[in-house]
């Protein structure tokens, strides 16, 4: 059976619909519907149900599903296998990153590569988490840093494996001209207070909208932008507080105080991620290590 249509129906599986599993394979519809129809003939039976607009796995298909996964995960290994027999370091390493690790910890990292391993090319191209999985079991990238919020559910780890890098504290940015005592703050303290949030981050907006919850208050929204500069820019004005990572915070403004906060603690775990199987390429391996010597040298606040 062919690999690229195994991988179709692992995507199908996961996303329910011809249309989202095209989406999220960069195809049309149509070729999509072609693949899976032979994929079928392959197998010699019946694979897939139409109800309506979505489809259903028969009892067959799902048993390809959950070999697939051990069948590529195979061929990555024997892919990296091969590669680490040449005892070089070298090719192309295509590298996904959320724009905050894009700006603070990925750059260090690519010029260690580069340093070290002159006939290494490390590309980058920013992916936020959830797109950035589908382009890594894909194939479109190789390695991927990724975050994960700890009042959300952590992602799937079928078909990849997981390097954690750094897990940061959300912080508070406030007013310096609010009267709060310094150190750790309840996050209750500020339920009264006007709030900043993210535009189009959902994670990070869900995780303040839910923490809030849990302190016993829902926030007032006054300004949403998905750029950190406005809105520390519009917490420095006095406008309002907000919730940011604290790799997001790279220097400050005396108009503003940062604060771990409490009630409940919330912090991000930072990792990175390559498709199972993989992390013994010497070229992914020697980015994964530099990604790691990169957050043994930033300053994390407790």
């Amino acid at each position: 059976m062919d690999v690229r249509r195994l991988r179709l129906l692992r995507e199908l599986a996961a996303r329910g619909t011809i249309a989202a599993t095209a989406q999220a394979c960069s195809l049309t519809p149509s070729a999509v519907s072609q693949q899976l129809a032979a994929l079928q003939r392959e197998a010699g039976t019946t694979l897939l149900i139409r109800d309506g607009r979505r489809v259903i796995l028969t009892e067959a298909a799902r048993l390809l599903v959950g070999r697939t996964e051990r069948i590529l995960e195979e061929l990555e290994t024997a892919r990296a296998e091969v590669a680490a027999l040449t005892g070089g370091v070298g090719g192309v390493v295509r590298l996904g990153a959320f724009a905050t690790a894009a700006s603070t910890l990925v750059p260090p990292a690519i010029a260690a590569c580069r340093a070290g391993h002159p006939d290494l090319t490390v590309t980058l191209e920013e992916r936020e988490t959830a797109e950035g999985i589908t382009a890594l079991k894909a194939g479109e990238i190789d390695v991927l840093v990724l975050y994960e919020y700890n009042l959300l559910p952590a992602v799937s780890r079928t078909g990849i494996e997981l390097t954690p890098l750094v897990t940061e504290s959300l912080l508070a940015a406030v007013p310096a001209s609010l009267p709060l005592p310094g150190g750790q703050l309840p996050l209750g303290a500020l339920g009264d207070q006007p709030w900043i949030a993210p535009r189009s981050d959902t994670a990070l907006r869900t995780t303040l909208e839910r923490a809030c919850g849990m302190a016993g208050f829902a926030p007032r929204f006054d300004f949403t932008s998905d750029d950190y500069t406005v809105i520390l820019s519009l917490v420095s004005a006095g406008l309002g507080v907000t919730l940011l990572p604290q790799l997001a915070i790279d220097r400050v403004s005396a108009d503003v105080r940062v604060h771990p906060v409490t009630g409940p603690a919330l912090s991000r775990k930072v990792s990175a991620a390559v498709r199972a199987g993989s992390a013994a390429d010497p070229g992914i391996a020697s980015l994964l290590a530099r990604l790691r010597e990169t957050v043994t040298k930033i300053q994390l606040l407790n």
